[in-house]
């Protein structure tokens, strides 16, 4: 995503978190025999770590709110909709609220550096919170760009275009969600579920 565009930057950012991880796996994998919870946790956080949803979801996060954006600009210069203007200011408050609060929820991860339990169930939260935020941004934003594109290329903006392209963005917004990124949905309850079953370990 246009985060990643900055890679030195996002290094210095998560390097103490890395860090973390990094000597609470060597400090559980250095003992020559690992209980089953340990042998878990490790399971859990080199899962987390792997799972590429940070870079995939904020990439199409970022794409979409700047298309927005941009069209809604243009739209309004075409045809001056003051209501257009309304998604503008939406798209760029929900763009700086999540982003927000996806970095204090990253920085704050640091705080539970010994308690590594808690350090697991926050870095799920911060992979639920990162989906959620997207899935939404997708479900509100992606039919309102179709309208933007739709009236921009027909050169009209009729109402029977504005709710047919509502219809077809909600629609297209909704399967590709479930196509694409069911899986990951699935993957975080499993995750969740591993997380539960630590407190029996």
């Amino acid at each position: 995503m246009s985060e990643e565009s900055k890679p030195v930057i996002l290094e210095d950012k998560t390097q103490h978190l890395r860090d973390i991880i990094e000597a609470t796996e060597a400090e559980f994998t250095a003992r020559e025999k690992l209980s089953p919870g340990e042998a878990k946790r490790i399971e859990l956080i080199r899962k987390m770590k792997s799972d590429t949803d940070k870079k995939e979801y904020m990439i199409m996060f970022n794409i979409l709110m700047a298309l927005v954006v941009i069209s809604s600009v243009v739209h309004f210069i075409f045809y001056g909709h003051y209501a257009v203007l309304a998604v503008t200011i939406a798209g760029l408050l929900y763009f700086v609220l999540v982003r927000l609060k996806l970095r204090n929820a990253t920085f704050k991860l640091s705080d539970y550096k010994n308690n590594f339990d808690k350090y697991l169930w926050e870095g799920f939260y911060l992979k639920e919170m990162r989906h959620s935020a997207v899935k939404l941004a997708f479900l509100i934003f992606f039919p309102l760009l179709m309208v933007f594109i739709s009236d921009l290329i027909s050169g009209s903006d009729d109402r029977i275009s504005y709710w047919l392209s509502i219809l077809v963005g909600f629609v297209l917004s909704s399967l590709a969600w479930l196509f694409f990124f069911g899986d990951d949905k699935n993957s975080l309850e499993i995750i969740e579920s591993d997380l539960r079953a630590l407190q029996y370990l």
